[in-house]
């Protein structure tokens, strides 16, 4: 009887590990999602690893590709609590997969800042100035809600020059 496990690779090295997994004939499930970033001052949709530096796998319990999988490119090792190997529940993976189904329809947001969120200008003539993002101008550019001398007013600014604020 086959069950999922849990494996820790390197760091970055997901999908490599995955590769390497499938060329040896185990099962893999790595969950991606879609992200949009801004990057070198572009909005950008980018795919990343939904659970950095984990990946699942489906072994046979008793079919010798333990050692193998330990010693696979990208791998560390299975994820143990104490000298138990973590087992990984089928309803949690089809869980998982259901879930990144249902958000092929929206982006997720990482360091984008949203509407109506607090955002700090960190470079040119307002460097250091605290805003409210209104909208995204383009890839390139956002228009942000500054109060300078008790006056709001829209500028419209390079992604570049612009960081969300935490609340």
């Amino acid at each position: 009887m086959s069950h999922w496990y849990l494996i820790h690779t390197k760091p970055k090295q997901e999908l490599r590990a995955k590769e390497h997994l499938e060329n040896q004939g185990i099962n893999c499930y790595l969950p991606i999602m879609s992200v949009e970033k801004v990057l070198r001052g572009k909005r950008q949709e980018v795919e990343e690893v939904m659970f950095k530096n984990y990946i699942f796998i489906e072994l046979e319990h008793d079919d010798g590709n333990w050692s193998k999988v330990r010693s696979t490119r990208g791998v560390r090792d299975f994820v143990r609590f104490g000298l138990k190997v973590a087992k990984v529940p089928l309803s949690v993976i089809n869980q998982l997969h259901n879930q990144l189904q249902s958000l092929d329809l929206k982006i997720i947001q990482t360091n984008a800042p949203k509407v109506g969120e607090k955002v700090k200008v960190t470079d040119g003539a307002f460097k250091d100035l605290e805003g409210i993002f209104q909208t995204k101008n383009g890839d390139e550019r956002s228009i942000i809600l500054l109060n300078i001398l008790n006056n709001s007013v829209e500028m419209d600014i390079s992604n570049q020059d612009v960081i969300k604020l935490e609340n």
